[in-house]
């Protein structure tokens, strides 16, 4: 297969979507990524008080969900493109995770948690690679951009971060099931005012997750964001408990969260024109500069306010390394292909280089706890390297883009489109 857009471009059906698709789609985002947010920031310690596991005994349960959506969510994505309708896809997961999350309020011990986390890791987090294909889709289509609507979801994220601390504090630690219970009945209700994209079915004969795993342009790229993403694992498990053991409590520990989340969501609101027009590997090494610096100035400084002149840097660390890892896919795989990318790509940045990110980082803690972070900026510059071997030629590039952009002028071309250039 060859690392390029094919010249047939996405047809989906019906042609028109519904004028308010924005508006839908931005309120499944937000109500999906509250529960992520509760889910990730609060569920252990619901996990640890109600499920009786010690701390140790919560990490190895979640790496079952790691583990889980590795696996489960190339094949989910791959079945997309085999069948064509990624509003199906959403719905039936978004109220799969209803039942898988709550089999949790039946379980107690280490093993029957390990195996919820497991069926919840195969169902709730591939949703989310769905999501992103159908919505970049249907912001082709409607003509508006994606960022912005994937914006949503991280600012829901830092509502319930910000509110849901703040509560925690008073409610019994009990209260987060009904919270996140709640949250994934609203998300699947959501989830039923979704558009309706249709595309016609990929029925090649060989499956498309082999098509891309056989070619090394793209394992390569998706090892390099997978490292450049996962460098983030021990800054998401660590840093908080770094932070108590200078004198950080906890509250202003999630106000620094949040400052990373706020810069997040500026760069999806305003940098998305100027991003456009830089080639995705120019992008990652923009996100492996700024997660170097990022890591090795959190290792060094201690104070908060220290911390907080930093951790803007999430923006480029994690924001421009996504929007290169977006761009890479918009620009180099076929619009038969496109779910069953972003399923790899979850897999590979939220699965595998988050496991590895995590794993080196807890490793490296026990012995020296500020060098975490300087294990975080050394896996960040192998992530960088990888993407060197998969930036093409300027001539190549330019050659390509030319002939995709011709292309698609002749059926539909974005409104909101910028050409690339050649940094």
């Amino acid at each position: 297969m060859r690392a390029r857009c094919s010249d047939r471009a996405i047809d989906p059906l019906p042609a028109r979507l519904p004028k308010d698709t924005f508006s839908r789609l931005a309120a499944f985002y937000a109500a999906t990524y509250a529960a992520l947010g509760i889910y990730m920031q609060f569920f252990p310690v619901w996990m640890h008080d109600v499920g009786g596991l010690t701390h140790r005994e919560v990490t190895q349960a979640q790496t079952g969900q790691i583990f889980a959506r590795t696996f489960a969510g190339p094949i989910l994505s791959q079945r997309v493109d085999r069948n064509g309708r990624p509003t199906r896809m959403v719905v039936l997961l978004s109220l799969l995770s209803v039942f898988a999350f709550a089999c949790f309020d039946l379980a107690r011990g280490m093993w029957p948690m390990f195996w919820c986390c497991v069926l919840y890791g195969c169902i709730y987090p591939p949703l989310h690679s769905v999501l992103d294909n159908l919505a970049i889709e249907s912001a082709r289509e409607g003509g508006f951009r994606f960022t912005r609507l994937r914006a949503f979801g991280s600012l829901a994220f830092l509502v319930v971060i910000v509110i849901g601390g703040a509560l925690l504090e008073q409610w019994p630690s009990s209260a987060v099931y009904g919270v996140l219970l709640v949250l994934m009945l609203v998300s699947w209700l959501f989830s039923l005012r979704l558009p309706v994209v249709v595309r016609e079915p990929n029925v090649e004969r060989r499956a498309p997750m082999a098509q891309m795993l056989t070619d090394k342009t793209f394992v390569l790229f998706f090892l390099a964001n997978g490292l450049l993403q996962g460098s983030h694992g021990g800054y998401y498990s660590l840093s908080t408990l770094y932070w108590r053991t200078h004198g950080i409590e906890e509250g202003a520990a999630g106000l620094l969260w949040a400052e990373g989340v706020v810069s997040e969501i500026v760069l999806f609101f305003f940098a998305r024109e100027w991003a456009e027009r830089l080639r995705p590997t120019t992008l990652l090494w923009i996100g492996m500069c700024g997660a170097v610096v990022r890591w090795l100035l959190l290792a060094t400084l201690t104070s908060p306010w220290a911390i907080a002149s930093v951790n803007w840097l999430h923006a480029i660390s994690f924001g421009v390394t996504y929007l290169g890892a977006l761009q890479f896919l918009r620009l180099r795989v076929r619009p038969e292909l496109q779910a069953t990318a972003q399923g790899l790509l979850g897999a590979f940045s939220s699965g595998i280089g988050m496991a590895a990110g995590t794993m080196l980082a807890g490793y490296v803690y026990e012995f020296a706890p500020s060098g975490a972070f300087v294990a975080m900026a050394g896996l960040a510059m192998v992530g960088g390297l990888l993407a060197f071997f998969v930036r093409r030629p300027v001539d190549v590039f330019l050659r390509d883009e030319n002939q995709r952009r011709t292309s698609a002028n002749k059926d539909q071309t974005p409104a909101n489109e910028q050409p690339p250039t050649a940094s």
